[in-house]
């Protein structure tokens, strides 16, 4: 079984709310931009700034997560990683000519930049997106990651 627990403080202390699946409304469940520190048991989680899995994102691994960065205290949606982490392939040398994707399997990082470097979005398989002008990244992707068991956080 896979759990993440948000605190309202740090140091995992304070009010907590423990989560089992995807939380697309944290505000729903009194718990929205309250988050200081998480735990995580089992699969990875991706906490999201905004509602309904969007904005800026950090990817938590099992373990604890004292220091929630860019994040603490913004947090409004959980997404549970249940997607097979193994045997991912790796893409380079796109060279900002890619505007769309289509993801047949595992979770992936987008890099508007090469190495790895610049704004990022994260998707998950089965995710199809047609068309990168909705979101500014019209021929902008230069690199991608695949999300590894062993990634902890990003």
């Amino acid at each position: 079984m896979s759990k993440i627990t948000l605190y309202e403080n740090l140091g995992f202390t304070g009010k907590d709310k423990d989560f089992v699946d995807n939380v697309p409304d944290l505000t729903v469940r009194n718990f929205g931009n309250t988050a200081r520190s998480i735990r995580v048991i089992g699969q990875h989680w991706v906490a999201y700034a905004g509602e309904n899995f969007t904005g800026a994102f950090k990817l938590l691994g099992p373990g604890d997560h004292a220091y929630l960065g860019e994040l603490d205290q913004k947090i409004l949606s959980l997404r549970l990683v249940k997607e097979d982490l193994k045997n991912p392939e790796t893409f380079s040398g796109f060279e900002n000519l890619v505007s769309s994707h289509k993801v047949k399997a595992g979770v992936w990082i987008l890099f508007q930049h090469a190495n790895l470097c610049g704004q990022r979005l994260i998707t998950f398989e089965g995710n199809e997106w047609p068309n990168y002008c909705a979101f500014n990244w019209n021929d902008k992707l230069s690199s991608v990651k695949p999300l590894l068991k062993s990634d902890f956080e990003l």
